[in-house]
C-alpha cells in the first residue's frame, strides 16, 4: 500500500465487521459498509471543494462520522486536523452538532454536523454522505509523501503512517476478527495508527467502547487483556 485510502479500496469489502460504534446513525460497519461510505464522504468532500492538500477540522466523538471523514479526506489527498483550535483554517469541519457552531471557519468553508441538528449553514452528515455516489476518485497527485495528519507538532504523510501501521499489527499480532478498542485521543496521531489503521490493516474491527463493553486490544488505558501505548505507535 501507498496510500492511506487503498486501505478501504473496493477490493477489501466485504461483510465482516469493520467498526462498532457507540453513537450515530448507523452504530455497526461491515466493512463493505465502511468503504463505501468513506468514499461517498470523500465524494460529497469534493463537491464541497476539499481538494489535494486541503485542510479538514474532525472533532472526534464515539462516531462513525469521523472515522468515515478521515478516510474521505485521505481519498483526495487532504490534510486532517484531529479536535482542531477553535479558530482553524480549514475548508470543512466535521463535528457534533451540539459543538459545531463554537469554530470560526473562513468565508466559504463548509460545516457537516453528526450526532445532532444541523441548521443555520450547518449540513447533515448522514443526509449529505448517505446518498452521494461511492464513486471517489483519486487524485493522481496522492502517494506516500503526501501529508495526511495534521498536529501541533507537525504533519504525518501516508508513507509515514503505512509504515507505522505495519509495524504495530505486526508487533501486536492484530489478526482478522480482532477487536480494538479506541480509548486514547484521536487528536494523537499514534491512537489513529494503531486504533484505526492497523484493525482495518489486518481486517480486525474498530470499536469505539460503550461503558460496559470490552475488547481484545485497548489502544490507551482500558479493561482489555491487550494494550497498545499511542505514543509507542507514532
Amino acid at each position: 500500500m501507498d496510500t492511506i485510502g487503498e486501505l478501504v479500496a473496493r477490493e477489501r469489502r466485504t461483510r465482516e465487521p469493520a467498526l462498532r460504534a457507540r453513537t450515530g446513525v448507523n452504530l455497526r460497519y461491515d466493512y463493505y459498509q465502511f468503504c463505501t461510505t468513506a468514499h461517498k464522504a470523500g465524494n460529497f468532500f469534493s463537491h464541497r471543494g476539499v481538494r489535494a492538500g486541503s485542510l479538514v477540522g474532525i472533532v472526534g466523538e464515539e462516531s462513525g462520522a469521523p472515522l468515515l471523514s478521515l478516510f474521505g479526506a485521505a481519498l483526495l489527498g487532504a490534510r486532517v486536523r484531529f479536535d482542531p483550535p477553535r479558530e482553524i483554517d480549514a475548508r470543512l469541519l466535521v463535528a457534533p452538532g451540539e459543538r459545531i457552531e463554537g469554530y470560526d471557519l473562513p468565508a466559504g468553508a463548509s460545516h457537516l454536523a453528526y450526532d445532532g441538528e444541523a441548521g443555520g449553514g450547518v449540513e447533515a452528515f448522514g443526509e449529505s454522505v448517505w446518498s452521494e455516489n461511492p464513486a471517489c476518485p483519486v487524485p493522481p497527485e496522492v502517494g506516500p509523501d503526501t501529508p495526511m495528519l495534521e498536529t501541533d507538532d507537525g504533519e504525518h504523510t501516508h508513507g509515514e503512517l503505512l509504515a507505522a501501521t505495519e509495524r504495530i499489527v505486526a508487533e501486536s499480532g492484530l489478526d482478522a476478527g480482532d477487536e480494538v478498542a479506541i480509548r486514547a485521543p484521536l487528536a494523537h496521531p499514534g491512537t489513529v495508527v494503531a486504533g484505526v489503521l492497523a484493525p482495518l490493516a489486518a481486517g480486525g474491527v474498530i470499536v469505539l467502547p460503550g461503558p460496559d463493553e470490552v475488547a481484545d486490544v485497548a489502544v490507551g488505558n482500558g479493561p482489555e487483556p491487550e494494550a497498545i501505548d499511542p505514543t509507542d505507535a507514532l
